[in-house]
Parts: structure tokens; sequence; C-alpha cells
């Protein structure tokens, strides 16, 4: 069935990075228009006088975009809606906009666009014997090491964070996902230790706070006590991708995992980074050893 996506974008920031996101993955044909909100209008009108109508459209206080793809493809559809969930960070936010989505009955001359891989190159690896490793599909190092993810809500206390992560003591980042099962977040295991023992034993943390930025820090504390509060913005890593890509956003990010997720963004596996390394390690003292054997 042909659906009509529809995004009313309130915050034109994101606009390039959607239509970038939407063109990797095959989404064609994009019509862009400027949009203006009612409310808005009426409140900036009631500000600026009537006189002002004609240049409704070049006040950054009312400014929009209409987005609308028509797309044949449920997949497609799916993975068009996670990759503006993701670019937004949800539509859920204030002033984020809206998205909806509606059945089409006809059309016609509406053509199909191929994703585009990136092509990336890699430079030389200063140790050649590590080059194989390093573009090693994530997939087979995931199936390898088998380990389950940690998720849990953005509304979820931090003592039921740390039960949680306890539950999978091999996984050190814990998945924050909305009701839709999209990754919004990350929580490292460093990060809720830190917030525990703030409300644990916070005359500690007082005797540290010396000045104003540090007491700032401290009341910015006290209002910690969900996941959503606590965690991060989100890093991952999808199949087809490399232990490279893994290794490089593990170190951008400073963590010691990854989750893996699909082109919906629901997380589907996770990555460690000591095993990963451990892998390596040992492939590299045992460059015959197979997969099962490991």
């Amino acid at each position: 069935m042909t659906h009509m996506l529809q995004i009313i974008l309130d915050d034109t920031k994101f606009l390039p990075d959607l239509l970038k996101a939407w063109r990797e993955i095959g989404v064609s044909g994009t019509t862009i228009m400027k949009s203006v909100g009612g409310y808005r209008t009426s409140t900036w009108l009631s500000k600026v006088g009537l006189s002002a109508i004609d240049h409704i459209f070049e006040a950054k206080e009312v400014q929009r975009r209409t987005l609308i793809a028509v797309i044949e493809d449920e997949e497609l559809l799916a993975q068009a809606i996670a990759e503006a969930e993701r670019v937004v960070g949800g539509f859920d936010r204030p002033n984020s906009g809206v998205l909806l989505v509606l059945p089409v009955a006809q059309t016609k001359g509406l053509y199909k666009a191929k994703p585009k891989p990136p092509q990336e190159l890699s430079p030389p690896a200063l140790r050649p014997d590590w080059m194989v490793l390093r573009d090693t599909p994530i997939e087979e190092v995931e199936a390898i090491m088998g380990l389950e993810p940690t998720i849990v809500s953005p509304e979820a206390s931090l003592s039921d964070v740390a039960q949680a992560m306890l539950a999978h003591p091999r996984v050190h980042v814990a998945s924050v996902v909305a009701e839709d099962g999209r990754l919004v977040g990350l929580l490292s295991l460093k990060t809720l230790a830190d917030d525990l023992f703030f409300h644990i034993l916070p005359e500690e943390f007082i005797a540290e706070s010396t000045d104003i930025e540090k007491m700032m820090a401290f009341a910015d504390k006290t209002r910690i006590l969900t996941a959503g509060d606590a965690m991060i913005p989100p890093a991952w890593v999808k199949h087809g991708e490399t232990v490279k890509n893994a290794f490089k956003r593990m170190h951008e990010n400073g963590l010691s995992g990854l989750p893996v997720v699909d082109d919906r963004y629901h997380v589907i596996g996770y990555i460690n980074l000591l095993e990963l390394l451990a892998l390596c390690l040992e492939k590299k003292e045992h460059p015959n050893l197979s997969e099962e054997t490991l």
C-alpha cells in the first residue's frame, strides 16, 4: 500500500540532516514547503501589526517547513519514520513538530531511489595484520559474543536501572528506549554509579562543591532521578558496519560498549569493548582459529 509521509517541522535546523538521512535510505522526491502555524501567526501579528502580513513567511518566529514524501514500500516507510524521529529527537518533545502518515489511493510518476552506501576508504593500517580484524562485520562479532542488551525506559528509576544492569553484568551501557522501542539514549555504568552514590553519600559531593559552577552541578544532580534524567544522546552500530565503526564510536563517546540497532533503531544486540579487544587479540595470536572455536 502506498502512503504519504508528511512532517510539519518546527525547527528548521534539523532539515538538512533529515533530508540527508532520507536520501541515504532511498526516499525519493521529497517536497518541501514553507508553512506557518495558525497560533504562532496570530501571536506574531498581534505583536507587529497586520501591516506585516506580507512578510509572514520571512519571520523566524513563525517559520516552519512541511515535508511530503510518497512511499510505496512498508519497510522504507518505517525506516523513514525512524530516521525522522532520530534526527528530531522524537516528536513527543514540545515544539518539535508533527508527523503524519496518510494512505494514498493512486499515484503516477513515482520513482524509486536506491540507497547509496557511503564509500569510505580506510587508510593503511599501522599493523597490517589487524586490517582484516577491523573490517570484520558487526554481525559476525555479535554472533560470537552473544551478549543480551540491557534495555530500560526513560521513566525507570536509577535503582531499577541498576537492577537491570545487574542482570547482565557483562553489559556496562544500558540502552534507554521509547515506548515504540526506538533507542533514545544511553546510560553507562560509571554515570549510573555516580548518580546513585550521590543520593547515598551527598555529603561527599557537597565537600567537592567549592565554587558556583560546582554548586550548580550539585543542584543539577539533585534532579537526576530517572534514566531519562541521566542518559546521554544515543550512539549505536548496525549490521553491515564493521569493528572499525564500533571502535570509533566507542572512542568518540567515551563508552565501553554499544547497542546494535536495526533500521528502525530498535535495539537488537550489544557489543562490548573489552570482549571486542579480546577477540582481536585472540585472532591475532591464533590466526587460523575458526569462529566456531571462539
